[in-house]
């Protein structure tokens, strides 16, 4: 039993990874793409006072989008900012609380976040909501984008904390910091342990 949940787990991270992975390069290129748009639009503002109707209005949603679909792949990555003042200055055991804990809080935030995200879109869909401006663009198109970054940072933080109180649970203490430890911690681990040719020295 045990062992078809811990393949399932693996299988269910991957699965979150690769899906994560796309995500972040679908974003890129977004970010690409409004780069290259809003340098065409300095270019016709400065030689023809010409101008691209709705580059300020689509770069805020490009970069919306991007940044949401980016948070998956960073927490996948271990890449958010973390402050891990107490947490360097504890043993293991004390260290894998600690994260199980802190991936926890992340998941309530993100369901919390991705929750009231949704509600904005359905009061968006009832009205009908429209932008402001002159290309009228229907929100729930740019605000459905957003939403789907939220949804799927909501699923792999809930994988994470499954898996993360699962390791705990079994004892298995270092998979916990593999899955959501600190980085920091883990350059620390790399440093404190003995190099081959330390240990070929030593017969």
């Amino acid at each position: 039993m045990n062992f078809r949940k811990r393949g399932f787990e693996t299988a269910a991270l991957r699965l979150s990874e690769a899906v994560s992975r796309l995500a972040i390069r679908f974003g890129g290129l977004v970010m690409l793409a409004t780069a290259g748009w809003l340098g065409v639009e300095i270019l016709l503002r400065k030689l023809m006072n010409e101008s691209t109707s709705g580059a300020d209005e689509l770069s805020s949603y490009a970069l919306a989008i991007s940044f949401s679909w980016a948070l998956s792949f960073t927490v996948l990555k271990r890449s958010h900012i973390r402050i891990d003042v107490i947490v360097t200055r504890l043993g293991v055991r004390g260290r894998a609380y600690l994260d199980c804990l802190s991936i926890l809080a992340l998941s309530i935030y993100a369901i919390t976040l991705t929750y009231f995200c949704v509600l904005v879109l359905l009061d968006t869909l009832e009205l009908g909501a429209r932008s402001n401006t002159t290309l009228g663009t229907p929100l729930w198109i740019p605000q459905s984008l957003w939403i789907a970054g939220f949804v799927l940072f909501s699923f792999t933080c809930i994988l994470l904390t499954f898996s993360s109180f699962s390791s705990l649970l079994a004892g298995d203490h270092h998979r916990v910091r593999s899955l959501v430890g600190s980085r920091t911690i883990d350059k620390e681990y790399v440093t404190d342990s003995p190099s081959p040719s330390s240990n070929s020295g030593k017969r």
